[in-house]
C-alpha cells in the first residue's frame, strides 16, 4: 500500500487551489462539498469559476501565485496547466509542511484525491495511487451500481442508536455482534428497502432481547472452514463471511496471506500448522484450543488449507471433540 488512506476534516478550514480552468473547478467543487473554504488564484478565470464566484462559493484572486497565498491555508491543490507553477506550489507547501496535491502529477503530491462514491454519511474512497486515474474511475462506476444511496439512511439510523447501544450493552463484543446482526438482518433489510420506522422498531426490538437474554458476548461458536487450494477469489461467500466475522483464525502453512488479508485486522491470528523446524499442534492440542478459545465467548474460524473432506463422517470425526458449549458447523471454502 503507497499511500495511507485518510479522510481529512475540512469543515470550515481556509484551503486553496491554485488555477482557473475546468480542473482547478473541479478540484475546488470536491471541497466545497466537504465544507472547506476556498480560494482560487489564478489570473485569469474560466466560465464556470465565475459563476462559482457570482454565487458566493468560493473566493477569486485574480492574481499569480505567490508563496504568502499559503498563510493560514490546511492544504493546497494546484490545478494549472503551465509546469513551472505547479513545481513553485509543491515547493512551497512543502517547505510550510503543507498538504499539497498536482493534479496528474503524483510525483508532486503528499496526498492523492480519489474516486468518490459518496452515500452520505458514507463514503467511499477508491484510488490507484495516482497511477491509473482512468481505472479508479472505472471501479468508481462498478461499485456505484452495488451500493444503493438508501445506505446512507441505513447508516444515519444506525448512527443514532450507538449511544444507547453502547449504554445497554456494556460489553465491546457484544455490541460489534449486535450490529453485525443488525446489518445481516430485518433490521438493514428495512432501512434499506426505505421503511426507516420498521427498522427503528426492528432495532429497539432487538436490542431489548439482547438485553434480557444477557447477551454480553457469551455465545462463543466453532466453524471448520476449508480454505480450499488457496486462492482468495475461489472461497465460496459462506466462507468469506465467516472469515470476516472471526474474532480468532485458526490457520495452518497452507492457508496463504492473501486469505488472511481478507479477515478484520483486530482479529486475533493463531498458527497450528507446521513451518521449518517447528512441529504442527496435535490434533488434540488443537481441538483443546478451540474449546477454550470458544468457552470465552468468541468465535473461532479453524481454516484448514486445501480440500479437506467434509462428508457427514468426516464432519462428526471433526467436531466430536467439541463439547456443547457452542455450535459447531463446517464450510466449504
Amino acid at each position: 500500500m503507497r499511500h495511507l488512506p485518510i479522510f481529512m476534516d475540512v469543515q470550515g478550514h481556509d484551503c486553496l487551489v491554485v488555477g482557473g480552468g475546468s480542473v482547478a473547478v473541479r478540484k475546488a467543487g470536491l471541497l466545497l462539498e466537504a465544507g472547506a473554504k476556498v480560494t482560487l488564484v489564478a489570473p485569469e478565470a474560466c466560465k464556470e469559476l465565475l459563476e462559482q464566484q457570482s454565487a458566493g462559493r468560493m473566493i477569486w484572486l485574480a492574481e499569480s501565485f505567490a508563496a504568502r497565498h499559503l498563510a493560514g491555508r490546511m492544504l493546497v491543490i494546484a490545478a494549472t496547466d503551465d509546469a513551472g507553477v505547479n513545481r513553485r506550489v509543491y515547493a512551497a507547501a512543502r517547505s510550510r509542511s503543507l498538504p499539497v496535491n498536482v493534479a496528474d502529477q503524483p510525483a508532486l503530491c503528499s496526498f492523492i484525491l480519489p474516486a468518490v462514491i459518496d452515500r452520505a454519511p458514507v463514503t467511499i474512497a477508491v484510488s490507484s495511487g495516482g497511477t491509473a486515474p482512468v481505472l479508479a474511475r472505472h471501479l468508481k462506476t462498478r461499485l456505484e451500481t452495488f451500493i444503493p444511496h438508501t445506505w446512507g439512511r441505513l447508516a444515519g439510523l444506525l448512527g443514532g442508536w450507538r449511544g444507547e447501544v453502547k449504554r445497554r450493552l456494556s460489553s465491546p463484543l457484544a455490541r460489534r455482534r449486535f450490529w453485525e446482526d443488525a446489518l445481516e438482518g430485518q433490521v438493514a433489510s428495512l432501512a434499506l428497502a426505505g421503511d426507516t420506522v420498521g427498522a427503528e422498531a426492528c432495532l429497539a426490538q432487538a436490542l431489548s432481547a439482547a438485553v434480557d437474554e444477557g447477551v454480553q458476548g457469551q455465545g462463543g461458536e466453532v466453524w471448520l472452514v476449508g480454505a480450499g487450494p488457496g486462492d482468495p477469489e475461489l472461497l465460496t461467500l459462506k466462507a468469506l463471511r465467516l472469515l470476516q466475522r472471526a474474532d480468532v483464525i485458526v490457520y495452518d502453512r497452507l492457508v496463504g496471506p492473501e486469505i488472511l488479508a481478507l479477515a478484520r485486522r483486530e482479529a486475533e491470528r493463531v498458527f497450528v500448522g507446521k513451518r521449518a523446524s517447528d512441529h504442527a499442534l496435535p490434533q488434540e492440542a488443537i481441538s483443546e484450543l478451540l474449546v477454550r478459545l470458544a468457552t470465552e465467548g468468541k468465535r473461532v474460524l479453524r481454516l484448514k488449507g486445501g480440500i479437506p473432506s467434509f462428508s457427514d463422517a468426516a464432519a462428526r470425526r471433526s467436531s466430536a471433540w467439541l463439547p456443547p458449549i457452542s455450535p459447531s458447523r463446517s464450510c466449504q471454502g
